[in-house]
């Protein structure tokens, strides 16, 4: 069975030797196929993995029909190459001064490869998305349940009930809640990382203010203090990701800054963008655990028990056109931060919450306190 089909089309007597000549260089064993127009190519095959279409001076008009035909997966049906004709915008295009065997078989090849791992790329996004969807809403509602059935039997137990069985049932809800959020944080990443969204301008300061009004709860259990900047730039990016890099580094400084964790949000120019900072006063990072921050999604595999908040910070920022790290300042600071470009050029939003006043210098701050 040939895994390969070429079709020709519009060969003339002068070019019919040399594109014949390279198709058979490019792909011994493929089936080609002659045809004057591209109305008279078949349909697609199932006995072929790859088509490709090869077009001899063609017109405006068949070159854009060319690309847009697609298969029944909806993917584009075949690679396109044209030889000759003014369409480099739509296809691969050779002028007929480069129409020579072995640059033509170069180019029927890379031509296929594109094709092939474009398919294949939609399909993986596809898988991506599907995966998505599928553990959010099918696992979410059992996971759910179980949660709050254990909740019902933890609050109905008597009294006297025994003290293991009051922890199991404790440990089962707890579990339920940290599946449960697992599952919506990974679910998030891949539809992120299936469907990325364009950027746009981002009033950041209306962004931490809703992550600090979220993790209020866990600022005063910790007691912790977070000072922020009196005003805060505008970058590019996209609103949601951002609150979701802000969770999970505000979450990690107040679960890993040490008692009554003191954190500081800042931010300063970088380039034509801006880094924004968390800074905190938690325990110094061992070498080996510093090799494991902000490893990317796709390799947390090779990690024996690896955390998923800094990698899914590294994934959204990434996509965002960003860069993030790590740094311990001289005075003894743990400092996580991220990169983005700029939105409005000199363009800053307020505070970020209305218990940090707005103040002249952007490096003034007011702390939002928890206690401690």
């Amino acid at each position: 069975m040939r895994t390969l089909r070429l079709f020709l089309v519009h060969l003339s007597p002068v070019t019919r030797a040399v594109v014949r000549a390279a198709a058979r260089k490019a792909f011994p064993t493929a089936e080609i196929v002659e045809v004057g127009t591209l109305a008279e190519v078949g349909p697609a095959g199932r006995a072929y993995r790859s088509e490709l279409l090869v077009l001899v001076e063609p017109d405006a008009v068949s070159a854009a029909q060319a690309v847009q035909v697609v298969d029944a997966s909806g993917f584009a049906r075949w690679a396109v190459v044209l030889l000759g004709g003014d369409s480099a915008d739509l296809a691969e295009t050779v002028p007929p001064e480069e129409w020579q065997p072995a640059l033509l078989a170069r180019v029927f090849r890379s031509a296929v490869a594109q094709h092939e791992l474009g398919r294949e790329n939609l399909r993986l996004q596809g898988d991506l998305k599907t995966v998505a969807r599928r553990i959010r809403h099918d696992l979410g509602a059992p996971i759910g349940c179980i949660g709050a059935s254990s909740h019902v039997v933890r609050v109905s137990l008597a009294p006297a009930a025994l003290r293991s069985v009051v922890e199991m049932v404790q440990n089962i809800e707890d579990s339920s809640a940290e599946i449960s959020e697992i599952v919506d944080r990974v679910s998030f990443l891949l539809r992120a990382s299936a469907d990325p969204e364009p950027p746009a301008p981002v009033a950041m300061a209306a962004v931490v203010a809703e992550v600090l009004r979220q993790l209020e709860p866990e600022i005063q259990k910790a007691g912790a203090e977070v000072t922020c900047p009196a005003s805060w730039p505008e970058a590019s990016g996209v609103a949601r990701w951002l609150h979701v890099i802000w969770w999970n580094l505000l979450q990690n400084a107040l679960r890993h800054g040490g008692p009554a964790a003191r954190v500081r949000l800042a931010w300063t120019p970088d380039g034509e963008g801006y880094r924004f900072t968390v800074a905190d006063r938690g325990a110094v990072l061992e070498p080996y655990a510093l090799a494991g921050l902000f490893r990317p999604f796709d390799q947390l595999h090779l990690l024996p028990a690896p955390g998923l908040g800094l990698s899914i910070v590294q994934r959204l920022v990434a996509l965002q056109g960003g860069r993030c790290g790590y740094e311990r300042l001289e005075e003894g600071a743990s400092v996580f931060f991220f990169t983005l470009p700029g939105g409005k050029a000199g363009h800053h939003s307020g505070p970020a919450g209305s218990r940090i006043r707005r103040r002249q210098s952007p490096s003034d701050v007011e702390p939002v306190s928890g206690g401690g």
